[in-house]
């Protein structure tokens, strides 16, 4: 997006148009009629990089977000105003950036609450699928009808069909029997008449209210779906994991497996148990018949037996290794117990070993499946790697679709027109690019006011989409709770307070990076040094350096690894001695690139931004010379402070920002130093000593 672009005014004057002209309107109609209402800047008519004016990609981009947030429509090229956008303009008036930020903010809530409920019921569309199945034409169900037969609330299933699409989501209501806000209709629907399309289909609504008899209620849909065994293992979505045998208690069990077509674990203490088995009951188990062992040992068989007995599924993949080898099959059916002479093998599971003749070799995985299979565990969850697997199932099972690999993530290669825009040499941009595609984290460092913020944020932007950029800054109290995960305080619905788990920025865009391994995210963390850096990042130091590797979490306890489409950008100012607190184990693990006044591609850069908005002034030889009486050149100063068209617009832009931004920096610099600064870097003392003034 382009500087100096006004987001807020024009969306706000896009909601204005529509809600004048009571109804809908082509977006081309709205652009003309905006463009009638705003007095745009020349910042505004500058083409972007696309040839389109700015102003009308933002506009686009931003409306974007208010029909995220529900306040209008954007449906096959026409617009319109929600009731929600009605409201909005009245509660917010004249208060543009309030109802700018009440828009951003919104719709990035909105969008992640729609991602942790897809999360949270990946595995459980097809059983959702089975449900709208069961509300035919003509009669519909709640958010509440579905959320209680799935153990959830009603927000999420909300949210979970907004974002992904199922057949016949558009019979599921609020529970008064009125159609859901467009945050809260899938794409498909929304703009669409779904009121409309519900009363051909024969729903009755009495003014907003569908006829509440026929509504099928979640008692009849957990019937039928008893009925129809819907909710089997069948139409459960299919996961992948690894079991190891070839050493378990000192016995390789692997050639049994294979011969004998099953799988198991040890379990020897365990009691013969149902799948059904609720969590907390398992957990009450194992405590107590595994009570010789850490509670470590405890946690991690926890972890197995409640995979193998409840998350297995038949039709599941199934992997494991021997001697360097790799067999690939299929999980076959329920979990059974036997007594085992050896007591080794307990808890089992039938198996179809796809490729005892033909195994595959180590070298053959690819994908994540390297990385996953690091780990000692004896059993592993490989469902990340289901894409890779799938490829390798394809020779073995010729009714299974070849799956095409997902494409990489790639920087984008830097335009002509980012250079222009950033004022920046197109080789060295170009090379920070390069640096980053190959180290993926990088720190550009320097004095204050040399545009490492302003750099980091607009650069990152033009390297890959928006919406994959996050910035969060380091302070001396920021922990490695705030930055990855950790336990937060939250109220219950009794009012009893309850510490939750809750993910930090770098664990939700490390989520998102796996989740879309395609787009590149970058994470800009401003001020890193300000940070206690060894415990912000703690045992995610390891995983900088080696990206290949997985790692134990302190809190969540599972296996954790760095997605490769991740990307870190820090901004560190050299003028702050917090910098002593970067220790050689984070330099190793940065690419550090400088940004100062003296060098490319800052030097020069305060005259190129003159020249491009048309000023004329003697601001730069005034800061060269500035920077050429200081000692200590990580104390220079840098041209951003000078780069406001109000220093240059207004008679005594210059004296005031000198005086008040300026000024005060060196003063604090020469606090113990017998200096009158205003003698010696005052403005009128400066302008003395340049050639054209002596």
């Amino acid at each position: 997006m382009s500087e100096g672009v006004r987001y807020g005014l024009l969306v706000r004057t896009a909601l204005e148009v529509l809600r004048d002209s009571g109804g809908r309107m082509h977006g081309k109609e709205v652009l003309d009629e905006v463009a009638k209402r705003i007095d745009l800047s020349e910042a505004e008519m500058r083409p972007h990089k696309s040839g389109v004016p700015a102003w009308v990609v933002g506009i686009r981009f931003k409306t974007g977000d208010a029909a995220t947030a529900g306040l209008m429509v954007k449906r096959d090229n026409y617009w319109w105003i929600t009731p929600p956008g009605r409201t909005a303009l009245e509660v917010f008036g004249e208060q543009t950036e309030k109802l700018y930020t009440y828009i951003g903010t919104h719709c990035r809530d909105i969008y992640r609450r729609r991602k942790e409920a897809r999360r949270k019921y990946e595995t459980r569309l097809n059983t959702i699928a089975s449900v709208l199945e069961l509300v035919p034409g003509g009669s519909w169900t709640s958010y509440e009808d579905i959320a209680d037969l799935l153990e959830g609330t009603a927000d999420e299933i909300a949210y979970l069909l907004a974002e992904t699409f199922v057949e016949n989501s558009h019979r599921v209501l609020q529970a008064d029997g009125q159609v859901p806000p467009a945050m809260h209709q899938h794409f498909k629907y929304r703009g669409g008449d779904v009121r409309g399309q519900l009363i051909e289909e024969g729903i009755e609504f009495e003014g907003r209210h569908a006829n509440p008899e026929q509504r099928i209620t979640v008692d009849f849909l957990r019937e039928r779906l008893a009925e129809a065994e819907a909710v089997t293992p069948e139409v459960a979505a299919r996961r992948a994991w690894l079991v190891r045998g070839s050493n378990v208690d000192g016995v390789d069990l692997v050639p049994e497996w294979l011969a004998h077509e099953w799988v198991s674990l040890a379990a020897s203490q365990l009691p013969e148990l149902d799948e059904e088995i609720e969590p907390q009951r398992l957990q009450q188990i194992v405590e107590e018949e595994y009570r010789h062992k850490s509670y470590s040992v405890r946690e991690k068989l926890l972890g197995y037996f409640n995979a193998f007995l409840r998350k297995m599924r038949p039709g599941d993949y199934l992997m494991t290794m021997h001697r360097g080898a790799v067999y690939l099959g299929q999980i076959d059916g329920p979990a059974y117990f036997v007594e085992s002479p050896d007591r080794r093998s307990n808890l089992r599971r039938p198996a179809r070993w796809l490729n005892v003749g033909s195994p595959r070799d180590l070298t053959d995985l690819n994908g994540p499946l390297p990385t996953l299979t690091q780990s000692q565990d004896d059993l592993i969850d490989l469902t990340d790697a289901l894409d890779a697997l799938e490829r390798l199932y394809a020779e073995l099972m010729p009714e299974q679709p070849v799956v095409e690999p997902v494409p990489e993530a790639r920087l984008a290669e830097v335009a002509a027109r980012t250079a222009a825009d950033l004022l920046t040499d197109f080789d060295w941009l170009t090379d920070l690019r390069d640096l980053l595609a190959e180290r993926r984290q990088v720190i550009l460092y320097g004095p204050p006011g040399t545009g490492k913020t302003y750099l980091a944020q607009n650069f990152a932007t033009r390297l890959t989409e928006p919406h994959a950029v996050k910035l969060i800054q380091f302070h001396p109290s920021y922990t490695y709770e705030d930055f990855f995960e950790g336990f937060r305080p939250e109220s219950g619905d009794d009012g009893t307070l309850r510490f939750k788990l809750t993910s930090g920025p770098l664990r939700q865009l490390a989520d998102d990076a796996r989740e879309h391994p395609s787009t590149a995210y970058i994470l800009i963390i401003d001020e890193i040094n300000r940070g206690n850096l060894a415990k912000i990042f703690g045992e995610l130091y390891f995983l900088l350096e080696y990206r290949d590797q997985r790692i134990r979490l302190q809190y969540s306890a599972e296996d954790f690894t760095l997605p490769a489409n991740l990307y870190l950008i820090g901004t560190m100012n050299t003028a702050d001695r917090s910098i002593a607190l970067v220790d050689a184990a984070m330099r190793r693990r940065f690419a550090f690139v400088e940004l100062h006044p003296a060098k490319a591609p800052v030097s020069g850069l305060l005259r190129r931004w003159l020249e491009r908005e048309g000023f004329t002034s003697d601001a730069p030889e005034l800061l060269d010379a500035l920077n050429g009486r200081l000692a200590d050149a990580d104390y220079a100063i840098g041209p951003s402070y000078l780069m406001r068209e109000s220093v240059h617009a207004k008679p005594a832009g210059l004296d005031r920002v000198w005086r008040h931004d300026i000024l005060p920096l060196l003063v604090e610099h020469h606090y113990a130093d017998d200096i009158d600064v205003e003698q010696q870097y005052g403005l009128d003392v400066l302008r003395q000593s340049l050639p054209h003034q002596s």
